[in-house]
């Protein structure tokens, strides 16, 4: 009797080990396949105006484009944190820096072009802007879109 409680005790935690292994797996790019580190940076959510459709997880904006230009209805992105990588940021109301040179080293040899940073707030966005002395900061999204297409 103790051995098959030891047992089973031991097959629930190999079973809760697994569980937590593959939710902290790296996932990756719906659009191209190319994996998104845990955590990392360049992780966008894109969301469809029908809840019930699929979140898409990718990669890079080009990704994020493709997407949309498959199905316009993809229209809600999540990005992201740059200070806290953890925790994504609704893109109508981030902060992005934009057209930044120097902010590439940051984001790690696997992020694509072009490469932008979502922050929660102004005073955040302009502390990073101060630090990399490159780029420009602007609210939203699609607004970041707009002066990277330029």
């Amino acid at each position: 009797m103790k051995n098959q409680k030891i047992l089973v005790f031991s097959l629930l935690l190999a079973a809760l080990y697994l569980s937590v292994s593959f939710a902290a797996a790296d996932i990756n790019c719906d659009v191209c396949g190319m994996k998104i580190e845990q955590r990392g940076r360049n992780h966008m959510l894109l969301k469809h105006v029908q809840t019930d459709k699929k979140t898409l997880n990718v990669c890079s904006i080009p990704c994020l484009l493709k997407a949309r230009k498959h199905d316009s209805q993809y229209t809600k992105v999540e990005i992201i944190n740059f200070n806290n990588p953890e925790k994504f940021l609704a893109g109508d109301k981030a902060f992005f820096l934009v057209k930044s040179k120097k902010i590439k080293a940051a984001l790690g040899d696997m992020v694509m072009p072009p490469h932008v940073v979502a922050l929660s707030t102004k005073k955040e966005a302009d502390a990073v802007l101060k630090k990399y002395a490159d780029g420009t900061i602007v609210q939203g999204f699609e607004n970041a879109l707009k002066i990277l297409s330029n």
